[in-house]
């Protein structure tokens, strides 16, 4: 039954992100995943913008094929890039990420990564298949962690891989480079063992179940995120906010063309002084310890507790109840009360 149910699942998640294939990996996050599978070999270089999560990079890849570009922009990537000849090179991106919730244009990279001979990957986690569809923008391979397709409820990590059709015709050109993920990806899930392929029945099932309801949940995830991002962004104890739906977001026009059914379920903000966990400390809905992708809305503190850079999921419960709350966290921050 886990078998029947995870392909089911795998065969929903492909045709949900117009992918050729898709298969769902036992993995803590998407450069978990990435490692695990050995697509990256010894003598690759892999070109990452990903600010955030930097250690998660350097933690599981050799620091001799890891180079880091300092804008999700194809000049930035090709700068990054190392001059010497690497039997393969790989550029990742997030599709929303970064601090201050970067969207690159999709389109650029892809085009550069081209004209580079690189393969190119995006990490879909943040917007979801239902948000972003990175293949039909021109990535070589598409990752997602299935937090939010499992509703918060798998008893694991899991993260889906996807690899684009070949691309023919006038509006699609043919790209060598997609039959060329699409190879890699198939020889290193075949070379796979069962640690990295084998899912709980439990845990399939819910996979399959949960992209039936993904598209309800992911709409509410991000008009709640709207709504917070508005409250926030006229708070006077709210130093800034980072949010590709607000106008003021220096990629808002490039989100349009990107991103669809919204621009995302997280928003970044920055207090106006005093430390992360001492906010955190007095608001009710940080919900720190609820499921990622679950229905609960999280806080957590993206540059360390001492910090004052936040990022907030936002769940399916009421953005009211939720606005509320972060009303009353920061009146407490700014005013704590006397001993």
């Amino acid at each position: 039954m886990a078998r029947a149910d995870m392909s089911l699942a795998q065969a929903r998640y492909a045709a949900a992100v117009s992918a050729r294939s898709a298969h769902v990996l036992r993995a803590r996050h998407v450069p978990d995943a990435l490692a695990r599978l050995g697509l990256v070999r010894p003598g690759d270089a892999l070109v990452v913008c990903a600010d955030d999560f930097a250690d998660a990079f350097t933690e599981r890849f050799p620091r001799e094929s890891l180079f880091f570009a300092a804008e999700p922009t194809a000049e930035a990537f090709t700068a990054a890039a190392p001059t010497g000849d690497a039997p393969r090179t790989f550029w990742l991106v997030n599709s929303i990420g970064g601090f201050g919730l970067r969207v690159p244009d999709l389109r650029a990279l892809a085009a550069a990564a081209r004209d580079a001979g690189a393969l190119f990957v995006v990490d879909n986690t943040v917007p979801s298949a239902f948000g972003c569809e990175p293949l039909k923008l021109g990535a070589h391979l598409s990752f997602e962690a299935l937090d939010r397709v499992g509703g918060g409820c798998l008893s694991e990590k899991l993260v889906a891989v996807a690899a684009p059709f070949s691309r023919k015709g006038r509006k699609h050109p043919a790209d060598p480079l997609a039959d060329t993920a699409f190879q890699l990806l198939e020889e290193a899930v075949a070379a796979s063992g069962p640690t990295l392929l084998s899912v709980g029945e439990n845990d399939a099932a819910l996979l399959a179940r949960g992209l039936d309801t993904l598209a309800e949940r992911m709409q509410r995830h991000m008009d709640h995120a709207r709504a917070i991002a508005e409250y926030l962004r006229c708070h006077p104890r709210v130093a800034r906010v980072h949010y590709p739906g607000l106008l003021q977001h220096p990629d808002h026009a490039v989100a349009a063309g990107v991103l669809i059914h919204g621009c995302g379920p997280a928003v970044d903000f920055e207090l106006a002084g005093g430390a992360a966990a001492r906010f955190l400390a007095v608001c009710p809905c940080a919900n720190r310890e609820a499921p990622a992708g679950g229905p609960a809305t999280r806080i957590a503190a993206l540059k360390g507790d001492e910090a004052r850079y936040l990022r907030l999921f936002a769940g399916v419960d009421d953005p009211l109840d939720i606005v509320d709350s972060l009303d009353q966290a920061l009146r407490l921050f700014c005013n704590p009360p006397e001993p």
